[in-house]
C-alpha cells in the first residue's frame, strides 16, 4: 500500500486541501505551504494519495490528493482536477517505484483526458505488483499485459502541479537519441500469445541426470562440440 518517494522532493500543497477536502480549492488558492514529498499510498481502484512533510508545522500530513501538489509557490489561477493530472487509478495495492536511468532528466510531454498537453522533465516511475495478500486470488489489471500500466511522474512545466501518465500517452524527448521530427507511433497494445512461454508445458524434465545438461535429437550434450 506504501511506497517511498524520492528524498527531498521539494513542492507546495494548497493549504485548503489540508483543511479536509471539502474545503478544497480547485482553482487558486492564495495559501500554499512548502513541503516535501515523502510517500504514497494506493488502494486498489482509487487515486494514490501522497504523504507529505510540511517543515512549517513539523508534520506530515499523509493523504494529498494530486492536484493539491505543485513545484511552484504559487498555484495556477484555473481549476486543476484529478483527470487533468493522471490517466489511470492504481491497479494494485503494492507499488513499486524506481528511475528509468536512461530517461533520467528527459523532456517529457502528455496529453491528458481533457485534451490539453502538458510537459515537464521525468522524474521517477511507479509500477505494480501483485497483492500483497500473496494468497489471493489476483484477477485484477496489474496481471494481464494487455491491461498493465506504469506511470511515469513529472511537474508540468506551465502549471506547476504532479502529474503522471503511461507510456501510450506520453512522448520522450531524449537529447541526444530524439528527432526532431516526432511521428504518431503505429504501435499496438501487447497481447501475449497462446504459447507465451519459454517452457514446454508437456514435458517433466529433459534428463534424469542433476547436472543441468540434456541431449539433442543426435544424443550429444548441447554445448558440446
Amino acid at each position: 500500500m506504501y511506497v517511498n518517494l524520492p528524498s527531498y522532493t521539494h513542492v507546495w500543497v494548497k493549504q485548503s486541501f489540508l483543511q479536509g477536502p471539502q474545503e478544497f480549492l480547485e482553482t487558486k488558492d492564495a495559501n500554499m505551504l512548502e513541503a516535501y514529498l515523502v510517500g504514497m499510498r494506493c488502494t486498489t481502484y482509487e487515486p494514490p494519495l501522497y504523504e507529505v512533510y510540511v517543515p512549517q508545522y513539523n508534520a506530515c500530513y499523509d493523504k494529498v490528493m494530486q492536484n493539491a501538489i505543485f513545484n511552484k509557490p504559487e498555484s495556477p489561477d484555473k481549476a486543476i482536477t484529478l483527470k487533468q493530472v493522471a490517466w489511470w487509478d492504481c491497479i494494485s495495492d503494492n507499488p513499486v517505484l524506481y528511475r528509468k536511468q536512461m530517461m533520467t532528466n528527459c523532456r517529457v510531454t502528455m496529453q491528458n483526458r481533457c485534451n490539453e498537453t502538458m510537459e515537464g522533465t521525468y522524474l521517477f516511475t511507479v509500477d505494480y505488483n501483485r497483492p500483497y495478500d500473496q494468497s489471493a486470488v489476483h484477477h485484477n489489471e496489474s496481471k494481464f499485459w494487455q491491461e498493465h500500466k506504469s506511470t511515469n511522474y513529472f511537474f508540468d512545466n506551465n502549471t506547476g502541479v504532479l502529474c503522471c501518465g503511461p507510456n501510450n500517452k506520453m512522448r520522450w524527448f531524449h537529447s541526444s537519441l530524439g528527432t526532431n521530427n516526432t511521428e504518431r507511433p503505429p504501435f499496438n497494445v501487447f497481447n501475449p500469445p497462446q504459447d507465451f512461454s519459454h517452457e514446454d508445458k508437456y514435458k517433466l524434465g529433459y534428463s534424469s541426470a542433476f547436472d543441468y545438461t540434456f541431449q539433442d535429437a543426435t544424443n550429444q550434450k548441447l554445448g558440446e562440440q
